[in-house]
């Protein structure tokens, strides 16, 4: 069996569907791994159905599954703060399979997902954290989006978001035919209002082996990634995958390798 088809149940009552890909080979990992895709990916996405097979065939149990943000209309509508509640299901799901022990990987817009929920909840369960290709953080998206949406008065466009917000008026969304996404004025006026979402900083705060890695053709957008990479703190391994873009396309399994290298010395 490749994957087994999950659903997870959030505590707020959301489901998610995902995929277990069970351990092969004769020794498989106790080290159980939940990987958390980025902005509009899902469970079946790039990376996230590149990277699962190749851990399993290394012997690592790997999760990946569907959060808030998935999709288009997900990604234009999820509430940061509910990524607790998503990334929690996932570790309760793993831990239901006997994975007590958990590396946690967060891609793209879950590199700042993954480290907000590690500082805010300090989830025994995870000795491994690791973001790939990560945001800087979630309260600076809207301002990219507002170039697009707002035209030439990006400034205007975010405080119309807000004003529709606090008109009850959220579910409004917003397209551009020059821009693939969609954005809701509630999830922009949310995103532009939080604290303690910075990726950097949040990172910090922790106390347990973290991996931070991007590909060579991004190194000027991921910006932690480039931070870290200048002067790596301790406990930290700060990698850069050469020839890869965002998602590793056709070098996903150099990411797994790397991956694979960094949890063995997690135990």
């Amino acid at each position: 069996m490749l994957a087994e088809l999950v659903r997870l149940t959030t505590s707020d009552g959301l489901k998610h569907f995902g995929a277990i890909y069970p351990a092969r080979g004769d020794h498989p990992s106790t080290l159980g791994v939940v990987i958390v895709h980025g902005m509009t990916g899902s469970f079946i996405g790039e990376i996230e159905s590149a990277l699962p097979p190749l851990l399993a065939e290394a012997g690592y149990t790997t999760l990946v599954f569907n959060n808030r943000g998935t999709g288009l209309l997900g990604a234009a509508t999820e509430k940061f703060a509910d990524c607790i509640a998503d990334i929690r299901a996932a570790l309760d799901l793993m831990e239901a399979r006997g994975f007590s022990r958990v590396a946690l990987f967060g891609h793209s817009k879950a590199g700042a997902k993954v480290a907000y929920y590690m500082a805010q909840t300090g989830d025994p369960r995870v000795v491994g954290l690791s973001v790939l290709s990560p945001v800087t953080n979630i309260h600076d998206i809207p301002r990219h989006f507002a170039h697009q949406f707002g035209k030439r008065n990006p400034e205007g466009w975010l405080q119309r978001v807000q004003k529709l917000a606090a008109r009850g008026k959220g579910n409004t969304l917003f397209a551009d035919r020059n821009w693939p996404y969609l954005m809701s004025a509630g999830t922009a006026a949310e995103h532009l209002s939080l604290q303690g979402d910075d990726t950097l900083e949040n990172l910090a705060r922790l106390h347990l082996p973290i991996l931070a890695a991007c590909g060579s053709l991004e190194l000027d957008w991921c910006q932690v990634v480039a931070r870290l990479r200048s002067s790596p703190p301790a406990g930290y391994r700060v990698e850069v995958v050469e020839g890869a873009d965002h998602v590793y396309t056709g070098r996903e399994q150099a990411l797994a390798d790397l991956m694979v290298a960094w949890m063995k010395t997690l135990g």
